[in-house]
């Protein structure tokens, strides 16, 4: 199922209704994985949407037809790894080039990525590092916002991600980048409610205050996956049930907004029966619906 919400430049978004606000209700899904694909395609009915992995079908043929047969089945959200949206230096423009093909083939309603930097000028760091949240990244992150939306003609909603520490010298919280990020590009937010979990317990915060300073309406879908416990630190592991702690979370969050998807991770320690799977994804499935305060629109 392709669900576009049209085609635009950057000068268009800004000028017609909030896209973002645009956004459909999706509902409930998983992130796509090989070792999933035959349960998922077995069970539609247990499946609203499925997230993929940009990289994984950008270079294929194969895959091309692989992610059509998908789009074909279901509402499908490209998330992206390797953009590196805070970098100083400019965005690639050949990798630019391939993920509008990903977007424009699922006719998705936005594009999601990470709020991070995997590229520095010559070196391509290998995984997700934390923004130092400064005047100068922020500028960077903006500019570069701006022109992805202008390539893809749809919004494009970050993710807050884990971090191991904090970059020193910041002139502003991650709360505040956020807001003033949202503010001057109109993006939306992608809040991996795990992984606000696992830095709240990683860096002795509470995840309830981190909340209540973020742009909270900005975000359009959420992230659930469970981790493990590895010489005294959580680590967003993607490989165990989602914990209570963040269920508590994700309910606290659906009493200050409207969740409009929600994507279960699950990429290692594949459980035999999938059913454990669906009986998370029904259970996000039935908490950002009971907690909607708009009516929820069709698809």
């Amino acid at each position: 199922m392709r669900v576009s919400n049209g085609d635009y430049g950057d000068s268009d978004l800004m000028r017609r209704p909030d896209p973002v606000e645009q956004v459909p209700y999706l509902g409930s899904g998983l992130g796509y994985r090989r070792e999933l694909r035959t349960d998922i395609l077995a069970a539609p009915d247990e499946v609203d949407l499925l997230e993929i992995v940009t990289e994984q079908f950008l270079d294929s043929a194969e895959r091309f037809g692989e992610l059509d047969e998908l789009c074909d089945r279901f509402t499908v959200i490209p998330h992206g790894v390797g953009l590196s949206i805070g970098s100083a230096a400019p965005l690639d423009p050949q990798y630019l080039a391939k993920i509008r093909r990903v977007s424009d083939l699922t006719g998705c309603p936005y594009y999601s990525e990470h709020l991070a930097v995997t590229r520095v000028p010559g070196i391509d760091i290998g995984h997700l590092s934390p923004l130092w949240f400064a005047e100068s990244v922020l500028d960077c992150t903006i500019r570069n916002v701006h022109q992805v939306h202008d390539l893809l003609g749809k919004p494009l909603a970050l993710e807050n991600v884990t971090y191991q520490f904090e970059v020193p010298g910041a002139t502003m919280t991650q709360s505040e980048f956020f807001g003033r990020l949202v503010e001057a590009t109109g993006c939306g937010i992608l809040l991996d409610v795990t992984n606000l979990y696992i830095n709240s317990v990683n860096h002795r915060f509470d995840p309830v205050a981190f909340l209540a300073e973020m742009p909270v309406d900005r975000i359009v879908q959420i992230h659930l996956a469970g981790g493990f416990w590895s010489e005294g630190v959580l680590v967003d592991g993607h490989s165990e049930e989602v914990p209570d702690e963040v269920w508590q979370l994700l309910q606290h969050l659906t009493g200050l907004t409207d969740v409009r998807a929600s994507i279960l991770e699950h990429d290692e320690n594949f459980p035999d029966d999938t059913s454990v799977l669906f009986r998370q994804v029904a259970r996000a499935r039935h908490i950002i619906s009971r907690g909607r305060r708009s009516p929820v629109r069709p698809q």
